[in-house]
């Protein structure tokens, strides 16, 4: 494998080893080590060195500084009720010297196992991570992952997030840290299906000021349970959320159903935002002061929700730096947000604007196993 520069000019080289390499099993050892502090126990998958497609050691001026390996999972059962697909390879076990951190060693060792895949002839890969190492997920993310369902060992295990890559379309491709506002999100759970689906024209005088617009779109600050903005986030619960996370329903039922949850969740809304193009209502988006045991100084963006017939026309872009404008005239450090895993587009956007991965907060802690995180510095 080519060589490269490293920290203060030291050198670094990437080089497949023997799985008994001394320097291999030391790294695996600590890694695995971290895991049974961060989780309280150590990590129950299986994993056998000497029967990886590759073992990677990453060096930095001489010294063993990173670890990645990669075993071909092709046909094996995936923990779901189904095989894995053929020519499909699993990383495992990266790792890198906590004094080594920062330098892009994670980011060699990944694309090295990367290159090793292509050449054993895999088409994709998939891996598992935690939710107690955000900077992992927004490293899986940068490289072109998105998220799937957890498999294997790790299906339904609330704190495993597992993600796939497309090797025939993304290998050699740079880094995905710039895409297109692509789709909405969904932030509540799921609930029972309404007749009332669609927006109508304003309806009602609105008593705050006019965001300033941003091309054909105007943003207007209204109140929560403004009509356009409800029967937004009604059409966002029907279309999406009950869609994409049937599984939640059950639970956002027994809560009293959408009218019920929609007006407890008001009540810590600071913030709510509808788009309207020619008059019409076709985006809305909200900030609320986050639950208690959520990082403080910050405010939680919710609801952010387009009409699919207004998406990819920058509007949930502009309600987002619209939300964001209020926060700092508020003062506020950070906003976050959550997110679930079967909304790839939507992470995109998030990471295109400046969030990045961090631990799930309250409410979204516990027995969630479709919830992925994020927060924005603003200070």
């Amino acid at each position: 494998m080519p060589d490269g520069v490293g920290h203060a000019g030291a050198r670094v080289s990437v080089d497949a080893v023997p799985g008994d390499d001394a320097a291999a099993t030391r790294l695996r050892a600590r890694q695995q080590a971290e895991l049974a502090v961060r989780y309280g126990e150590p990590d129950a998958g299986t994993f056998e060195a000497d029967a990886a497609l590759a073992n990677v050691v990453v060096r930095e001026g001489g010294e063993p500084v990173a670890f990645v390996a990669l075993r071909d999972v092709s046909g094996t059962p995936d923990g779901r009720g189904g095989t894995h697909p053929e020519r499909t390879g699993e990383v495992k076990r990266l790792w890198v010297e906590p004094a080594h951190r920062g330098r892009g060693h994670a980011r060699t060792a990944m694309r090295a196992a990367h290159r090793h895949a292509v050449d054993a002839g895999l088409v994709s890969l998939v891996l598992e991570t935690g939710t107690l190492q955000p900077e992992s997920i927004d490293l899986y993310l940068s490289l072109g992952y998105v998220p799937i369902e957890s498999y294997g060992h790790y299906a339904g295990h609330p704190l495993s997030r597992c993600f796939a890559l497309d090797l025939a379309t993304t290998h050699g491709a740079r880094d995905r840290s710039d895409v297109a506002d692509r789709a909405s999100t969904t932030t509540a759970p799921v609930g029972a299906r309404d007749a009332r689906t669609s927006a109508t024209a304003p309806s009602t005088p609105r008593a705050s000021a006019t965001v300033p617009a941003s091309g054909d779109v105007e943003v207007c600050a209204v109140p929560w349970a403004d009509p356009d903005a409800v029967a937004l986030r009604r059409e966002m619960h029907e279309t999406s959320s009950a869609v994409l996370y049937p599984e939640l329903r059950a639970g956002f039922d027994a809560s009293g159903g959408f009218d019920a949850v929609d007006t407890r969740l008001g009540v810590d809304v600071v913030t709510t935002l509808v788009a309207y193009r020619g008059g019409e209502a076709v985006g809305c988006a909200s900030l609320r002061r986050p639950a208690p045991g959520a990082p403080a100084d910050a405010l939680e963006v919710k609801k952010v929700f387009v009409r699919e017939r207004a998406r990819r026309t920058g509007t949930a872009r502009r309600l987002l730096d619209a939300l964001e404008d209020v926060a700092r005239e508020r003062g506020v450090a950070s906003l976050l947000l959550e997110t679930g895993i079967r909304q790839p587009g939507a992470i995109a956007l998030y990471r295109s604007l400046g969030y990045r991965a961090v631990q799930t907060f309250p409410p979204y802690v516990g027995d969630n196993h479709v919830a992925l995180c994020f927060a924005k510095p603003l200070v």
